[in-house]
């Protein structure tokens, strides 16, 4: 991280500055449009995924079955 190698800071600050990554969080939020015609949202996290603002079940055992061929989230 730029801010963790700016001397100038560290020296200001005192010590030495360390990044704890596992505190770290992050989100995305996708609006899709399926084939057939229905409009629905897909959030990710870290640790989730939510699928809301669907109707057909379809949609949502596509993307478990997606999900699935990812190992980072299978």
């Amino acid at each position: 991280m730029t801010i963790l190698g700016t001397a100038a800071l560290g020296t200001a600050m005192g010590g030495s500055p360390s990044h704890d990554s596992s505190e770290d969080a992050f989100s995305c939020t996708f609006k899709c449009h399926d084939a057939n015609g229905e409009f629905y949202t897909v959030s990710m996290k870290r640790d989730s995924m939510t699928v809301s603002n669907y109707e057909a079940d379809a949609i949502v055992t596509a993307i478990e079955t997606w999900a699935d061929t990812l190992p980072i989230l299978a």
